[in-house]
């Protein structure tokens, strides 16, 4: 396993105690409190690549809703040992009278982080940029949607080289940052 220096895993901690506390403070407003509709999902092309994941999206208003994603490995996975957990936020705006229904779009950023055989490769991403989809109403309570969504990505590695050197290094890019086929459950 790589060793970081106590000051980037504390660093590090702080930062996820920090997302955490964001994810979490749309629930404190006054009209989210007084949501009228919750629904929870989860990514299927997600679960094929072994990473569970559960999403809760609250109604804010009558055009949209606030979602909160959880991902997380659930063991060694069989790409490479890949192991992965993080947590996303968005915002959507539904275009229809009523959310979960039809075509939505907006923000979403998250932090993640990835390791790839234990102590090979490891790297945390930081993704922000836009989402847009579809949902398809199956039933009174069920909702499949496809999503796409593009943005920044910034993403620092830590790697093994030569001599079991730790090399690191930073990356920022253009990219896809969310693809989904999720199954939605709408309370």
């Amino acid at each position: 396993m790589i060793s970081y220096n106590n000051t980037t895993t504390l660093s590090r901690r702080w930062m996820l105690i920090a997302f955490v506390c964001m994810m979490f403070q749309p629930i404190l407003i006054g009209n989210v409190l007084n949501a009228q509709t919750v629904a929870v999902r989860t990514n299927a092309l997600l679960w094929g690549a072994e990473a569970a994941n559960v999403s809760v999206d609250l109604t804010v208003s009558e055009h949209s809703t606030v979602g909160i994603t959880g991902i997380f490995s659930v063991h060694d996975s069989w790409i490479r040992d890949a192991n992965v957990k993080g947590g996303q936020i968005e915002y959507r705006y539904w275009f229809s009278h009523q959310p979960f229904h039809r075509l939505f779009v907006g923000p979403i950023a998250g932090i993640f982080h990835y390791s790839i055989d234990d102590d090979l490769d490891t790297q945390t991403c930081v993704p922000a940029g836009i989402n847009a989809g579809y949902a398809w109403t199956l039933s009174t309570h069920w909702n499949i949607e496809a999503c796409y969504g593009v943005g920044y990505l910034y993403y620092n590695r830590a790697s093994r080289g030569v001599n079991d050197k730790i090399l690191k290094s930073n990356h920022h890019k253009f990219t896809t940052i969310n693809f989904g086929l999720n199954l939605s459950y709408v309370f």
